[in-house]
């Protein structure tokens, strides 16, 4: 199975059997009626099965997970079906695709518009699929460069999750196929050696714009592994 989808089964696993899989639903039927059934995270999942109730139950977990995690996270196992099919089929050609998948659902999750129309589901599905393709143009040669935050303004979320874990999991992530090795390079030589991003772009025969948009890619599809070996 992929490490990405063991590390978050193993996680859901202990969440369920936590206190929280029961104080959070019962939290959150104050908020959300349509979770008025759920005793539990496993019922949150069971009863969004239903196809009459999956709408409702998902767009409670969306208005949630701003300022919940916990439902963000219940929210994004419901997707993970979703994200593994399309890691599968429209994305089979890049071996890390799904962690890359996953890090935008979570970041679609946590600021998902709540007067959007239309179903949860598919809504965020759509945007992942839009956002990864927009970063493929990095891996295509003499392809447009999408627009990324400037380096070195203020750290980012990849940045502050890098500066927690050693340097053996982001080796250990390459080797899993989740960076190539020019990502890993620039990562190790501006985030740990600490040179700047131009001179780790001139070592390499890139502009720092492509130095840039590399490293930034790179960094998101950490993002889900490094939480979890961290």
């Amino acid at each position: 199975m992929n490490p990405t989808l063991t590390a978050l089964d193993r996680e859901w696993n202990e969440l369920c059997r936590s206190t929280a899989s029961s104080t959070a639903p019962t939290r959150w039927r104050q908020q959300e009626p349509a979770l008025g059934g759920a005793a539990t995270l496993d019922d949150v999942l069971r009863e969004r099965r239903a196809d009459a109730a999956a709408p409702a139950i998902l767009a409670a977990l969306a208005r949630l997970a701003a300022d919940d995690e916990l439902a963000a996270r219940t929210l994004l196992q419901a997707l993970l079906p979703g994200l593994v099919k399309m890691a599968s089929t429209c994305c089979s050609d890049d071996p890390a695709a799904l962690e890359e998948l996953v890090s935008l659902a979570w970041e679609r999750i946590r600021t998902y518009p709540v007067s959007r129309s239309g179903p949860v589901a598919a809504n965020v599905i759509m945007d992942v699929r839009k956002r990864y393709r927009e970063h493929r143009m990095i891996d295509a040669p003499g392809g447009n460069w999408p627009d990324v935050p400037p380096a070195g303004v203020e750290p980012s979320a990849e940045e502050v999750a890098l500066g927690r874990c050693a340097i053996g999991d982001v080796i250990s992530a390459r080797r899993q196929g989740v960076i190539d090795g020019l990502a890993l390079a620039l990562i190790l030589r501006t985030r740990v050696d600490g040179v700047t991003l131009e001179l780790a772009a001139a070592e390499h025969d890139a502009t720092v714009r492509q130095a840039n948009c590399i490293r930034w890619r790179a960094e998101r599809r950490l993002r889900p592994v490094l939480s979890m070996a961290s």
